[in-house]
């Protein structure tokens, strides 16, 4: 297999055919990684998840994602939803093209936290899976590992 990093690029301007809809990837007291839905184009695929979290979860991705005070402290660090996206034989880390930082909310007294980071694969080969990895150990959400298929009309999704 060849390893790759998908950087943080956004889809073409141009419509894509809607190849996979809105599926839950992980759910736990509190955390929630959820698949939007992934976009075809004739050059890549884009790939939507929202993470929502809640209590505990919600204030360490708050403290994770926030502004640094002194980014040349190295005991300064942060952290974000890692992700690991297979096309066929091509695997790598996927950076998100929107803002990390997530929406502070407030969810009937409870605080919450609300991210949509988006990914780009491009590919010249239209495939017919797409392999998601994801975790944020940090805040409480171990690796989740699915593979979805790539259909234009409603697909499944199957749990690794």
């Amino acid at each position: 297999m060849r390893r790759a990093r998908w950087p943080a690029f956004a889809p073409p301007a141009a419509s894509g055919t809607a190849v996979h809809g809105p599926t839950i990837l992980a759910s736990k007291t509190h955390i929630t990684l959820d698949l939007l839905g992934i976009v075809a184009f004739s050059s890549g695929i884009h790939v939507r998840l929202a993470l929502t979290a809640t209590g505990c979860a919600a204030e360490r991705a708050h403290h994770e994602t926030r502004s640094l005070s002194d980014p040349t402290d190295p005991d300064t660090q942060w952290s974000y939803l890692s992700v690991l996206l297979q096309l066929g034989s091509v695997a790598g880390e996927a950076d998100p093209y929107l803002p990390r930082s997530g929406s502070p909310l407030n969810w009937g007294g409870v605080p919450a936290y609300r991210t949509e980071p988006n990914y780009w694969l491009g590919t010249c080969t239209r495939p017919h899976d797409i392999m998601i990895s994801a975790g944020w150990p940090e805040i409480g959400l171990g690796p989740t590992c699915v593979t979805a298929l790539l259909e234009a009309s409603p697909s499944a999704v199957t749990s690794d």
